[in-house]
């Protein structure tokens, strides 16, 4: 794709709402394919100016800008790529080309050594009263915060470098571990500062693949990944699935950990959750691993309205029958967004009735 096009002017110029800037490359923006969730600053679209491509992670739309531009204006690729040159949309100079660009991701560690430093990592945190209040009100029980590892990300910098000065002492190594990176002032590793709490996303042998974290402001996003992509010796984490619960003959797939996590806690289902309704690819790898036989997927609410998630489930669903699964859409009162939502508030009618 021609550097001199650039999707981010190219983006404002078909009035689509830019939210904020992500990383050095990516900026986060309302999808105007999905609509996105109710709230106007929470976005899914992903904005790439060094590729000049778009992704949404809610409902799977992706292309190049000229993609970008011919789906809106509903012209074909050719005259949208006419179009775009006669308007002459210009290239943002503060955007480096791949050849400038200094900082290389590390390959990502082996699932092992992940979950041997991020349970060393874990160790050396705590959970925040208002965090771990947080999570009571979502349905858990103290025992379960505890259980589930969640911590509070602390925010001072010379806290956060002390732990991994710790780490490296007790003899883990920090390089391919997402969330972890190298100041580029002295070469101290660290790792992300974001204000919130961790929330472990394991595999089907319960070992920590990644994390995601609970933002405690919520601007254009709750949730983001434990990844230091654009840092100094910094490494990218994966779109992961998590699995919660042990082997099942059912499973149920719903949006989120933190949801999942709460959802099989409440009912004792095991739960496979996913990042994003499009984010599927290997599920069903990870449900034969778990021995389902039948599944039900168990998408947010708005799957009755929005026509982009009732797309993602359809194709979710077909790639799940053609593995050979027997597959449900499993719905509850729409009032509830959530699965989580839902027996939370059957839990609280049902301890109301023995009383």
């Amino acid at each position: 794709m021609r550097r001199d096009f650039n999707i981010l002017n190219i983006a404002k110029g078909l009035e689509i709402k830019i939210l904020k800037k992500a990383s050095s490359e990516e900026y986060i923006a309302r999808c105007p394919f999905c609509g996105d969730s109710e709230n106007p600053e929470h976005g899914h679209l992903y904005l790439n100016v060094l590729k000049n491509v778009y992704y949404c992670v809610r409902c799977g739309e992706g292309g190049n800008v000229v993609d970008l531009y011919a789906k809106l204006e509903r012209i074909s690729r050719e005259e949208a790529y006419k179009k775009i040159k006669e308007e002459s949309f210009p290239a943002d100079p503060t955007v480096k080309g791949r050849s400038d660009r200094k900082i290389k991701y590390n390959p990502i560690a082996p699932i092992k050594t992940r979950d041997k430093v991020y349970r060393a990592f874990l160790d050396k945190l705590v959970l925040e009263p208002h965090h771990r209040k947080n999570l009571l009100k979502r349905g858990l029980s103290w025992e379960q915060t505890v259980k589930n590892l969640y911590k509070s990300l602390p925010a001072e910098p010379q806290e956060r470098q002390e732990i991994c000065k710790k780490l490296i002492e007790e003899g883990h190594n920090l390089k391919g571990i997402p969330g972890f990176y190298q100041t580029e002032k002295d070469g101290n590793w660290d790792f992300v500062d974001y204000e919130g709490f961790l929330i472990p996303v394991k595999d089907v042998q319960g070992r920590i693949q990644g994390f995601q974290i609970r933002l405690d402001e919520e601007k254009d996003r709750k949730y983001v990944w434990f990844s230091s992509r654009d840092k100094l010796n910094g490494t990218p984490a994966h779109a992961w699935q998590g699995v919660h619960g042990g082997p099942s003959k059912t499973v149920i797939i719903t949006e989120g950990p933190l949801k999942a996590d709460v959802a099989h806690y409440l009912s004792r289902y095991t739960f496979v959750s996913v990042p994003g309704v499009t984010a599927i690819k290997g599920i069903e790898i990870v449900l034969k691993q778990l021995g389902a036989k039948k599944v039900y997927i168990a998408f947010d609410m708005d799957i009755l309205t929005n026509p982009a998630v009732q797309k993602a489930r359809k194709r979710l669903e077909n790639k799940l029958v053609e593995a050979g699964f027997e597959v449900r859409t499993k719905t509850w009162d729409s009032r509830y967004k959530g699965i989580d939502d839902y027996l939370l508030v059957q839990r609280k009618q049902k301890q109301k009735e023995v009383v």
